[in-house]
């Protein structure tokens, strides 16, 4: 076999050199009297060329079944190695297979491995065998090779060291069950008695309002399904947290509302007449269907209910989770009869007061209303117009209803004195930014997306804008993967609601702790090195190197938590581009957000729904460690650990770090001995330190755990351009199929159209966001 070198070998050459030696000398079948046999040759014979891997030697080009099974044994041990053979060309190796071994050396043929190298190379000072190639410290290539005439010999007799595999467990599918779901098993078939009603409800929140000491005040009130009875939870556990005890939560199932009541929450049936019978619980209401038109009509139902009981209530979607107690914020306000959340993606309000009255024209969200006794009228029209003919979705009927205008009733910066509710708009009511709505019956304001975030205002940057220091409330809305989405976010924030278990271990086989980069992945060091990258302006082709840089980290977490049986905590991803469900230039149009993003959305980069079946692979968040249900005992059971020494160039240094980091995981935090947080600087690739086997498992399964890039301009094709976890390994095979035998380019869709080849002239376009697009079609492969 050759190396490939010109002149005198360097470091790297050298590297190679004693890695695939090592390696052979590890991976091999060996018997007690075998032996290495490297053969070197002039310096000036040493200029060669190519780059062969194993997969291209084929054995139907060898001259002999003796030369295929002598061809295939040293790609085999090659291959276990996770190393690639490096050669002249094709036809040389063969021929350095009859190279004659001589007389008197070795027990034969089949026991030996001839390698051809340059002298210069073997004979370097700074050559070094790895310590656990054959000895307990690093040796000089001198102290371990012996000079035979023409060679330089290496017993093979030595013990081989382990090689360190994924576990079998690794790729077992694992899903989370939840304290609550075995309740909801256990519950499930029981008779139920006389469901409570309302009135039950408020009376039981009034009462542990009192017990506490408070006064009643305004009713919070949401309601959930079985199905997602773990967002009524965090829900709930975030009014307890913040000291709110008139909370109400309705249940849109008879499941859901005996779970409510084994967890202590004042509850009531929603639907509980002849006319409107329970929702089912066991499933998602997708957006739009059927059943979720009908969950809109309970909700407005509920809304409607409580106003007619002289109540005011803030109702509010139960994804939708109070970070501050608002109600002091709602009484600077007191005559506002109904104040509501928007859609509104520009630049909010973020002096601390509620938003202009303007945006009473743009599209209201009614995840969160505040509303007072005085919109009952409101709330009644607007069950009315819901039980109607065929079912609204209940957000279009509010807007309409809120900026209906008939007889010139309007907005407090356009309505004329003598209309309808001109008289409300004194100049104190106009400089609190309230105006009139629903043809000027009511006066209405505007919550701002810096106080009541959505997911798009957490992207934006704007929940971080306001002289209050805080948000009020985050609403999981504006995101990707619909519940799994929703729940991610709530994490990262710090919102969500997990039992102890989730602190406390990993998912399947996670069972030693956690795994977490300590210098917080990429962004650190690329903010201290002043990376290019970070500054406009930006593209689309920078935003994937950029996100595929951080993957190659991830990847590297993942795979070194599987090998330590630990669950990685994901580092803070930056993102240059947004995320959206349609054409954009790296913003929603007309949208102001900050660039880069430095804490990109999990549901931005990774697969959600995919890794939610192999849990065990389903990183935590990058803020998990500071999250405060966090054990004070195992954040305190830290091990701080650098991994600069070992590099993914030498697969054999896997052990060695594998057994560094064994003394640092030690501790009495657990019953093992385990430290429960192992926390690594430095993390070489890996994954190139796997042998093939573990490697190619790992890629086919982890080939669909990123997600996409949606979506840049492209006629005739999809606009969006997955993320590849593997897209620094050549060649590979993508998740859509597509194999790449030279370096990674953006590529639309599940096509091979390269957006390289796509031009974009925003002049011509139907407006400034969207240009025209010409593409030329690619037939290059990729």
């Amino acid at each position: 076999m050759a190396v490939a070198t010109a002149g005198r070998a360097g470091a790297p050459l050298v590297q190679r050199l004693v890695i695939a030696l090592a390696v052979l000398v590890a991976v091999g079948v060996v018997v007690s009297n075998a032996r290495m046999v490297v053969h070197f040759m002039a310096d000036q014979q040493a200029t060669f060329v190519g780059g062969w891997s194993h997969a291209q030697w084929s054995p139907d080009e060898a001259r002999s079944a003796a030369d295929a099974r002598k061809l295939e044994s040293v790609a085999s041990r090659v291959r276990a190695g996770g190393l690639k053979l490096i050669g002249r060309t094709r036809a040389q190796f063969l021929a350095d297979l009859h190279t004659p071994l001589g007389p008197g050396v070795g027990t034969g043929a089949s026991d030996e491995l001839v390698l051809r190298m340059p002298l210069s190379a073997l004979l370097a000072p700074e050559a070094r065998l790895p310590p656990h190639a054959g000895g307990a410290a690093a040796l000089p290539v001198a102290a371990r090779w012996r000079r035979e005439g023409t060679a330089l010999v290496v017993p093979l007799g030595a013990a081989a060291p382990s090689v360190r595999r994924l576990p079998n467990s690794a790729f077992t599918p694992t899903v989370r069950v939840e304290a609550w779901e075995v309740t909801a098993a256990a519950l499930r078939g029981q008779p139920h008695a006389r469901p409570p009603t309302l009135d039950d409800a408020l009376a039981l929140a009034r009462a542990r309002a009192s017990a506490d000491g408070a006064s009643a005040g305004p009713v919070i009130a949401t309601f959930v399904n079985l199905k997602r009875f773990d967002f009524g939870l965090t829900w709930h556990s975030r009014c307890a947290k913040l000291g709110l005890r008139n909370v109400v939560i309705g249940a849109l199932d008879p499941e859901a509302m005996a779970l409510l009541q084994a967890h202590g929450v004042p509850t009531f049936q929603m639907g509980a007449t002849a006319a409107r019978a329970p929702l089912p619980g066991a499933h998602d209401y997708g957006w739009n269907s059927a059943d979720f038109r009908k969950m809109g009509v309970e909700k407005v139902q509920l809304l409607a209910d409580i106003l007619e009981r002289n109540q005011t209530v803030l109702l509010m979607d139960a994804d939708a989770v109070l970070v501050a107690d608002p109600l002091p914020y709602f009484a600077r306000w007191p005559e506002a009869d109904i104040l509501v959340t928007t859609d509104y993606i520009g630049e909010p309000s973020t002096d601390g007061g509620i938003d202009r009255a303007a945006l009473l024209r743009y599209t209201l969200n009614i995840g969160v209303i505040f509303a007072r006794p005085s919109a009952a009228a409101l709330a009644k029209g607007w069950l009315g117009r819901l039980s109607v003919g065929n079912l609204q979705w209940d957000q279009n009927v509010f807007y309409e209803m809120m900026a209906s205008r008939q007889g010139g009733a309007g907005f407090a910066d356009d309505v004329a004195p003598g209309r309808p509710g001109a008289a409300l708009l004194t100049p104190a009511i106009r400089a609190k930014r309230l105006g009139l709505a629903w043809d000027g019956r009511l006066l209405a304001g505007v919550l701002p997306t810096s106080l009541f975030c959505t997911g798009f205002t957490f992207v934006s940057g704007y929940c971080e804008k306001n002289t209050l220091g805080r948000p009020f409330t985050f609403h999981a809305c504006w995101l990707f993967y619909e519940a799994l989405g929703k729940r991610a976010r709530l994490r990262s924030l710090g919102l969500w609601h997990d039992s102890a278990s989730y602190y406390e271990r990993g998912e399947g086989d996670r069972t030693d702790g956690f795994l977490a980069l300590a210098d917080d992945g990429w962004l650190g060091t690329a903010e201290a090195a002043g990376s290019e990258l970070l500054l406009p302006p930006h593209s689309v082709d920078e935003h994937m190197r950029l996100v595929h840089a951080q993957l190659a980290l991830v990847r590297s977490g993942m795979v070194l938590a599987a090998l330590l049986r630990r669950q990685f905590v994901m580092p803070r991803i930056v993102c240059l581009y947004d995320k959206w469900w349609a054409e954009h230039n790296g913003t929603i149009p007309a949208a102001k957000m900050d660039q880069p993003i430095k804490d990109c959305p999990q549901d931005h980069i990774l697969d959600l729904q995919m890794l939610n079946g192999h849990q065990q692979w389903l990183p935590r968040q990058h803020t998990f460690l500071r999250h405060g249900d966090m054990p004070e005992a195992v954040r305190a059971s830290r091990a701080n650990v650098s991994l600069a020494e070992y590099s993914a160039s030498d697969p054999l240094q896997l052990d060695a770090l594998l057994k560094a980091l064994a003394p640092a995981a030690a501790g009495a935090a657990d019953s093992a001995g385990n430290r429960r947080v192992l926390s690594v600087s430095a993390i070489p690739d890996v994954y190139r330190m796997l042998s093939r086997e573990d490697q190619d498992a790992f890629r086919a399964f982890a080939k669909r755990a990123a997600s996409m890039m949606c979506c840049t301009w492209s006629p005739r094709l999809n606009g969006y351009i997955h993320y590849d976890f593997f897209w620094d390994v050549v060649p590979h095979t993508d998740s859509l199929g597509r194999t790449f035998t030279r370096e990674w380019v953006p590529t639309y869709g599940n096509t091979k159209q390269r957006l390289s080849d796509c031009s974009y002239n925003f002049k011509a376009g139907k407006d400034a966001s969207h240009p025209k697009v010409t593409c030329g079609l690619d037939s290059r492969p990729l």
